[in-house]
């Protein structure tokens, strides 16, 4: 049996349905009394509330045991279930981008430390990285972190992401601005993302690289990412190479910037994580356009006119 087709209501240690409660109650009442009972009997009134009763009490039990089973576990039964296989649920994650810092009219070295704020609006990023800028190197590019969690740090546009926040010296002219736009912030792992990396937990135990633990150590790098598909590379012919472990990453917004494709990619070369000889790399997809064409078919006497105008067709 494939469990992936497996219905929640099939799986069951008692029966729930609430005709079969009432007949088992009945005839358990009518057994015992030698009396027949009929519907108007006030005997069946009580039997009715008792059987109404047991049967929310057997639904409770059945859906108790399928809180013990991955597929079917939510909330923080499925945090026990990953607790189980080492999987905790992934936090809320910040989004990250590139900042590029700027500077002129040098008066001395300018140090931008680990933490330097950069806002837009009420929101800051932090850089990631310390930097130094000086005549020789009047600019730089530094990892930034949004400093609040959640999906509100993505999608700023390139070079929204400008006002200094926090005191910098050295120079006449300090700017800075994003080269990139913010990706990978996400709200905490959701029940069917997280059942998916529980269910992949047992991949990663293994040290041959298989391609499911290349899936759960890519998942388990934020929450954002929605999808993972692992391969070889492929040479010029379109054979596989041996040993050289293609990442493609698809987060829930799209296309995965660099910032996150450099985290996913330091996850994976660990040397606890990939078999030594493997080279992996960590790539975001091809995109491919397409159209659709498409035959819109309308209830007889309807306005043609008004409902093509309203699919957008005209």
């Amino acid at each position: 049996m494939n469990m992936k087709n497996l219905q929640r209501e099939h799986v069951k240690i008692v029966d729930d349905n609430p005709e079969t409660v009432l007949a088992e109650l009945i005839a358990d009442y009518e057994s015992r009394t030698g009396k027949t009972l009929q519907p108007a009997h006030i005997e069946r009134l009580l039997i009715n509330s008792f059987a109404f009763r047991e049967t929310l009490n057997r639904q409770q039990m059945n859906e108790a045991f399928r809180q013990q089973h991955v597929r079917f576990a939510t909330g923080l039964m499925l945090d026990l279930c990953g607790d189980d296989v080492n999987t905790p649920r992934l936090e809320a994650s910040a989004a990250r981008c590139t900042i590029r810092f700027q500077a002129a009219n040098f008066v001395s070295a300018v140090e931008i430390s680990v933490g330097t704020l950069v806002a837009v609006g009420d929101l800051t990023f932090a850089t990631l990285e310390q930097g130094q800028l000086s005549a020789a190197h009047p600019s730089m590019d530094l990892q930034a972190a949004c400093t609040e969690k959640g999906v509100r740090g993505n999608g700023w546009s390139v070079g929204q992401i400008n006002n200094i926040q926090t005191a910098l010296s050295g120079a006449n002219t300090i700017l800075a601005h994003n080269i990139s736009i913010p990706t990978g912030g996400a709200d905490t792992e959701t029940d069917d993302a997280y059942r998916e990396r529980v269910l992949l937990a047992p991949e990663s135990f293994s040290v041959a690289g298989s391609v499911g633990a290349y899936k759960y150590w890519a998942r388990a790098v934020s929450p954002a990412i929605c999808d993972v598909h692992v391969a070889n590379v492929l040479d010029g012919s379109g054979n596989a190479i041996g040993g050289t472990v293609a990442v493609t990453v698809l987060t829930k917004t799209g296309l995965p910037e660099n910032e996150l494709l450099v985290q996913v990619r330091s996850e994976l070369s660990g040397e606890k994580k990939r078999p030594l000889c493997d080279t992996v790399v960590v790539n975001a997809p091809e995109v491919v356009d397409y159209a659709l064409n498409a035959e819109l078919v309308l209830y007889t006497g309807a306005n043609a006119d008004a409902e093509i105008s309203g699919f957008g067709c005209a």
